[in-house]
């Protein structure tokens, strides 16, 4: 009699484990994503984990300076990951302690240009600034068609192009500051604050993000804009007559993924800088966002193919970026005051 009680006993314990992994299974703790690039883009990528790893999730998609203003001034917000946008970001992030070292498995194939020596955020692929033109605005327009396209920043300055460029706001978009930033970094912050204000006052508009500018390239709202390449090509590829040109010195970015802190499921965060780092994912984002893999030895995307980098800041520099990130603002926004 006892042995059969003991029997039930253990089978009814056996039922209640299987049921309650079952349960824990299915309703797993989802990883929390800021997403500092494209909603379809990440969400392609976070249903790819989830498929692969059986990981729910949660995206919320938000701009550099969004991002950074939530994680940076506000507490415990509960995310666990951010992807993308500029290294700068993640920086930030890394000396406000608002992330954590992290070194997968798949970083040591990863040039030391790409990532953070102390292991707190890694790049996840590059970017480039580049002009882009509507060619077919362009040529259509009795006042542009005559002229050579632009080939340099202070090309888009003028008369001509009054009205008909665009940049996007350095305040709210990581593209906007990458362009102030790189331009301090070349020219010193007085003459990159004078040639800023100088596009803005150009500009039909300033944007919020990067890709709307290059949106509205594609649209033909506008005739030229300074955008991310990826942005560009992504339209480009989608039919849109965009030609790119990457004018000299240009600043560039490296797009990071960073654990933040306090999140509530740092070993999914983990796993998914593994997933995001390794060589397959890497190939698949390039093809989709068109921008360059910091993963050495991919093939590239017959539209990054042909592109010539050699125009780039060298010694562009992250860390610097961050830290100078309030001072050139606030020059900025004193500059829009004038």
């Amino acid at each position: 009699m006892r042995k059969k009680i003991l029997f039930v006993l253990l089978g009814l314990a056996v039922v209640v484990a299987g049921f309650w992994l079952f349960s824990e299974k299915k309703s797993g703790q989802p990883i929390k994503v800021y997403v500092v690039f494209q909603e379809d883009e990440g969400r392609i990528l976070l249903e790819m984990f989830k498929k692969k790893m059986d990981q729910p999730y949660e995206l919320i998609r938000m701009s550099s300076g969004e991002a950074g203003y939530h994680l940076l001034t506000l507490g415990k917000t509960g995310i666990d990951v951010v992807i993308g946008g500029p290294a700068d970001l993640h920086e930030q992030l890394k000396h406000k302690n608002k992330s954590i070292r992290y070194r997968s498995s798949a970083i040591s194939t990863i040039p030391d240009r790409f990532k953070d020596s102390d292991g707190y955020w890694s790049g996840m692929y590059m970017g480039a600034l580049a002009i882009g033109v509507n060619e077919s605005v362009w040529r259509s327009d009795p006042q542009l068609a005559a002229l050579p396209m632009p080939q340099q920043y202070e090309d888009l300055l003028r008369p001509e192009l009054k009205g008909k460029i665009e940049i996007p706001d350095p305040e709210t978009s990581g593209t906007g500051y990458t362009l102030l930033a790189s331009l301090a970094q070349q020219r010193g912050e007085t003459e990159a604050i004078s040639l800023m204000k100088s596009l803005k006052q150009q500009s039909a508009s300033t944007t919020f993000s990067g890709i709307t500018s290059a949106q509205r390239l594609a649209e033909g709202e506008v005739a030229a804009v300074v955008s991310f390449l990826g942005d560009q090509l992504r339209f480009k590829n989608s039919g849109y007559a965009i030609r790119s040109l990457i004018p000299p010195e240009a600043g560039w970015e490296v797009g990071g993924i960073s654990i933040l802190r306090g999140g509530d499921n740092t070993k999914a965060a983990k796993a998914f800088v593994d997933f995001m780092l390794s060589r397959e994912v890497q190939t698949d984002y390039m093809n989709t966002a068109f921008s360059f893999p910091v993963t050495p030895d991919i093939p590239l995307n017959r539209l990054l193919a042909p592109v010539k980098l050699e125009n780039l800041m060298g010694g562009y520099r992250f860390d610097l970026a961050a830290q100078h990130r309030e001072t050139l603002l606030g020059q900025w926004k004193a500059a829009g005051e004038e």
